[in-house]
C-alpha cells in the first residue's frame, strides 16, 4: 500500500510557523496511535525541535528523543537512516526523504517564502509520479 502524502501550505509570516504546526501534527498523530518520526535537515533543527515538543503544550506529553538516541515512538532525525515500524513521516527538509516509502502517511510543511515553495512544487511532483494519493492543506495564521 502506497502512503498518502499531505502538503500542509503555510500562509504566515511567523519564523515559528512550521514548527508549531509540526507539534500540533505531532500531537495530533501520537494520540491516534500512530508513531511518528519527524525529518530535519539538520542536528540543531531536531535540537530545537526537541526542546518546542516539550514545551508547546502544557497538558500533553509527548514521548520523543533525537534518533537514534533512544527507541520513543517518536523520533527527531536529521540523517538517511531511520528505525523501521514508524507509521507516519513528517519532512522539514527540502527534500523527499529517501525512506519515505516505509510510512502509511507523510505530511509535508510548506513554508511561506519562495524557495520553500518551489522546494514544495518539486515534492508533490515527484510523490504524483510515483502515484501517491496527494492532499493539500492552506494554513492561514
Amino acid at each position: 500500500m502506497k502512503p498518502q502524502v499531505d502538503f500542509y501550505i503555510l500562509h504566515t509570516q511567523s519564523r515559528q510557523a512550521s514548527a508549531r504546526l509540526s507539534c500540533q501534527l505531532v500531537d495530533k498523530a501520537w494520540h491516534q496511535g500512530y508513531r511518528i518520526y519527524i525529518q530535519t535537515h539538520s542536528i540543531a533543527q531536531a535540537q530545537r525541535l526537541d526542546v518546542m515538543l516539550w514545551i508547546f503544550k502544557e497538558e500533553s506529553f509527548l514521548p520523543h528523543d533525537i534518533y537514534p538516541d533512544v527507541l520513543s515512538p517518536i523520533q527527531i532525525g536529521y540523517t538517511e537512516q531511520v528505525y523501521e515500524g514508524f507509521d507516519v513521516l513528517i519532512n522539514l527538509t527540502e527534500a523527499v526523504p529517501p525512506f519515505f516509502e516505509q510510512f502509511k502517511r507523510i505530511a509535508e510543511i510548506v513554508d511561506d517564502t519562495p524557495m520553500a515553495r518551489e522546494a514544495g512544487r518539486n515534492r508533490y511532483r515527484f510523490y504524483k509520479k510515483k502515484g501517491l494519493m496527494l492532499k493539500t492543506h492552506e494554513i492561514h495564521r
